[in-house]
């Protein structure tokens, strides 16, 4: 009889240390998944954290991404109404140049901007869809004058829109700022010179010492 209770006592004592045991390392388990759900999710923050500061744009930053897709965009466009519309060599040649120049600075813009998760103006505002509506309406040495008036007037705005960017403190909008700056002081000397020469033209009575107008290159066919 005291055999049995011995017995039965040895086995209620094992089975006491094993319910203990277990217990214990499920408490080591859990503590180790939610010490590596913390490492994690502290990771995460860290990483979303540091993502937000390299796209992270000021006000100003963002107003420049914006207003130079918009005109570089004007550029391609009306470059290519030129193209279809002047009888010009001089402006012909200029719209040529145009096309290609900022068709490469609003492909490097783009890929900057979707960088910094931006989404770029698909459509013109109100007042530049009108000017090239307006454009589309003028013809032959109209035409001419308005494009190489208005390729004067936006490089002049343009160019101080990129100055001011040089300053900024986004290293990839200040380098391309600064890179894309010599290829539109470019365009506004060549923009500038065929308007001088158009001045010209009027000031001479019709006489194209020049060879600005389309008149003269048609009559030499």
């Amino acid at each position: 009889m005291n055999n049995i209770k011995m017995t039965a006592l040895a086995l209620i004592a094992l089975s006491s240390g094993l319910s203990l045991q277990s217990c214990h390392n499920s408490e080591t388990n859990d503590a180790k998944t939610t010490t590596t759900v913390a490492a994690d999710s502290t990771l995460d923050t860290v990483s979303d954290v540091a993502k937000d500061k390299a796209t992270k744009l000021t006000p100003e930053e963002t107003d420049f991404v914006q207003k130079a897709a918009v005109g570089g965009m004007m550029e391609v466009d009306a470059a290519n109404l030129a193209l279809q519309k002047t009888k010009n060599p001089k402006i012909k040649e200029f719209a040529q140049l145009m096309l290609a120049d900022h068709t490469k600075a609003n492909d490097e813009l783009k890929s900057i901007a979707t960088q910094k998760g931006l989404a770029l103006p698909a459509s013109y505002p109100v007042a530049e869809k009108a000017h090239m509506d307006q454009m589309k309406a003028l013809k032959e040495d109209g035409f001419d004058r308005h494009y190489i008036k208005m390729m004067v007037d936006d490089h002049v705005k343009t160019l101080d829109l990129f100055r001011k960017a040089k300053l900024f403190g986004d290293p990839e909008l200040k380098a391309f700022a600064t890179k894309t700056l010599p290829t539109l002081e470019g365009h506004y000397r060549k923009a500038d010179a065929i308007s001088q020469a158009f001045d010209k033209l009027n000031t001479n009575n019709g006489d194209d010492p020049n060879g600005i107008s389309p008149t003269r290159n048609l009559d030499k066919k």
